[in-house]
């Protein structure tokens, strides 16, 4: 009997799918390692370091010991910096264990564990400089939501099963939530940083004049500097609306670019010792070009498949995980 041949396909969207969900926990856990050895940098090891705003609180405004705060403060900021060290040394042994090692559970609980501390250490940093800060404290939380949903983010998508690059999650409810987190930090972050630029907020400024004096030295007065605040503010508070009503490609691709952009400024405004007031905030860009890693990704057009069978595959077997862009 003459069975007819079947058409190849062409654009399965399940291998697109998991290969995105690789390639988003892949970028996701460096985003994060980078952001733990930057805190250590900015409070432990560089010449800029100084005490964050736990310490602050529990000295000036809870009245504890200086010597107990201190301890409180140094030890936050080392428990990060040795959670990016494990993130590093756990992805890697995700990749070496087989699945039948008795070992490998462990070293997945100790990772979500470190991905668990560091998002509620930089949620307490949050929160501590929004009791702290002396002007716009009422936008400490979206302004450091990348900071400490992308550990978060991260404990949803290195999940059970593996994949390129890392282990992930095979679970599409907890892609299609981790990915919601990541699109909405990213945006608060970009809304509320571009609402302060729009208010000309001084440290802004001085980065721009700062960078100009250091690098162009083209004679950047201040009212230029305030006129070109205005216009990022209201770039940055416009892509942030399209990363989350229309889901935009082309958002997600420009807040990846001025992301890394507005990190790098600390250096080249104050210098290269300042290189940990650009680690802790490579999230800013990091996450955008997380999203945009994985809505790329699934869009790709797979290698075309040989027919193993004249039955085409069950709609019910397909990943769920649909396509998140316009």
């Amino acid at each position: 009997m003459n069975i007819p041949e079947q058409p190849l396909q062409t654009d399965n969207p399940v291998p697109r799918q998991r290969q995105g969900v690789s390639r988003m926990a892949w970028w996701l856990r460096i985003v994060v390692v980078i952001e733990c050895f930057g805190l250590g940098g900015r409070y432990l090891f560089s010449s800029f370091e100084t005490e964050s705003d736990i310490y602050g609180w529990l000295f000036f405004d809870c009245h504890w010991s200086e010597s107990l705060a201190q301890s409180i403060d140094n030890a936050g900021a080392t428990m990060t910096w040795v959670a990016g060290g494990i993130l590093c040394l756990s992805g890697w042994l995700i990749l070496r264990l087989s699945t039948e090692s008795p070992r490998l559970n462990l070293v997945r609980r100790l990772d979500r564990a470190a991905a668990w501390w560091v998002a509620i250490w930089m949620l307490l940093i949050a929160m501590a400089h929004m009791m702290r800060a002396a002007v716009f404290a009422e936008l400490s939380l979206p302004e450091h939501a990348v900071r400490y949903l992308a550990p978060l983010a991260l404990t949803f998508v290195a999940g059970t099963g593996r994949g390129f690059g890392f282990a992930v999650t095979s679970e599409p409810a907890r892609v299609r939530f981790a990915l919601l987190m990541l699109s909405l930090a990213a945006a608060f972050t970009f809304a509320a940083h571009g609402y302060k630029a729009y208010q000309c907020y001084a440290p802004f400024t001085d980065l721009i004049l700062l960078s100009d004096m250091r690098w162009i030295d083209s004679g950047c007065t201040q009212a230029t500097a305030e006129r070109m605040l205005v216009v990022i503010g209201i770039v940055d508070i416009v892509v942030a609306l399209a990363l989350i009503v229309l889901r935009s490609r082309l958002a997600a691709f420009y807040m990846a670019v001025w992301g890394f952009v507005t990190a790098a400024s600390r250096m080249t405004a104050l210098g290269f010792d300042a290189w940990p007031e650009a680690l802790v905030r490579i999230a800013n860009g990091g996450v955008p070009l997380v999203i945009l890693v994985y809505w790329m990704t699934i869009r790709e057009k797979s290698p075309p498949l040989q027919p193993s069978s004249p039955a085409a595959t069950p709609s019910h077997q397909l990943d769920p995980v649909l396509d998140e862009t316009k």
